[in-house]
């Protein structure tokens, strides 16, 4: 999720270059096509599902893709996010909601729908790609508050569905230096 930008984009590219197939999902056709043709360029099957992770129906027409287009499904990288930088005290409660709608929910909605279609019956392998939100993120509250529980999730489902060969880790790059770094400003004292 989350394929045709930044780090997922670079995911996707590296992932196709290690042999694997890729389907793209996001929200925006535009990016994850042009990434789609540079794994093309690769020699290797990529197709692009436009997906809001937020919306179960999208959800749902994306695992149908994926069903007719593979057949199975051996790995799901939750990349898809969202976040904005705003002091707690500034941050009104819709767009707290938002975040946690994207980071976590959609990544629940995910994370149950490849199970539900391929993994539980045949394994698979469940990546999520957070945050570093142990010790709090200043300014990011919103996003603290999602990624902490999309650990939680992981360790706990990592549990449950350990019996169906599923295995489950997150990660938690870092800054990571992307077109979505343009979106924060540099100077982050204003948000200390």
């Amino acid at each position: 999720t989350g394929g045709g930008t930044g780090m997922g984009r670079a995911t996707a590219i590296e992932m196709a270059r290690c042999g694997a197939d890729v389907a793209l999902l996001g929200r925006r056709a535009e990016p994850i096509d042009d990434c789609a043709r540079v794994i093309r360029e690769l020699g290797r099957k990529a197709v692009t599902v436009p997906t809001d992770i937020r919306l179960p129906e999208q959800i749902e027409g994306a695992m149908q893709r994926i069903k007719s287009e593979f057949g199975k499904l051996d790995i799901l990288v939750n990349n898809a996010g969202g976040q904005f930088v705003t002091p707690a005290r500034e941050l009104n409660n819709k767009g707290f909601e938002t975040v946690i709608r994207n980071n976590l929910i959609g990544s629940w909605q995910m994370t149950k729908a490849v199970a539900d279609h391929f993994m539980l019956e045949h394994g698979g392998s469940i990546v999520f790609v957070t945050a570093c939100v142990r010790s709090g993120l200043s300014g990011f509250v919103h996003t603290a508050a999602a990624r902490g529980g999309v650990l939680a999730m992981m360790k706990t489902l990592a549990f449950e569905w350990a019996e169906f060969g599923i295995r489950l880790n997150c990660v938690a790059p870092g800054t990571v230096k992307t077109e979505g770094m343009d979106h924060y400003p540099i100077d982050r004292k204003s948000v200390v």
